[in-house]
């Protein structure tokens, strides 16, 4: 199916926030019980209709711990936004 619009996202903040909650939630339809760290980068797809125009989202849910800070800065260029995820217990 081609689509009118196709933006990319990304889903940006701390360890253990639920960034890949959100994006398991949004593109799976799902909730997934436990924590399990993302290794460097996740993706997603989540396809929606607004107005008669077919939009395509990317997801990119990014590592939130510092050792993966290098690989992740380079998925920011191009993104039409961005999702600050953080945790106001910490």
């Amino acid at each position: 199916m081609p689509y009118d619009y196709i933006f990319k996202y990304i889903v940006i903040g701390d360890g253990g926030v639920g960034k890949s909650s959100l994006l398991f939630r949004l593109t799976e339809n799902s909730f997934r019980q436990g924590y399990i760290p993302t290794s460097g980068l996740d993706f997603g797809v989540y396809q929606l209709e607004i107005l008669g125009s077919s939009i395509k989202l990317h997801i990119f849910d990014t590592a939130g711990y510092e050792s993966y800070k290098p690989i992740t800065r380079s998925y920011y260029r191009d993104v039409a936004g961005a999702l600050l995820v953080y945790d106001i217990s910490r």
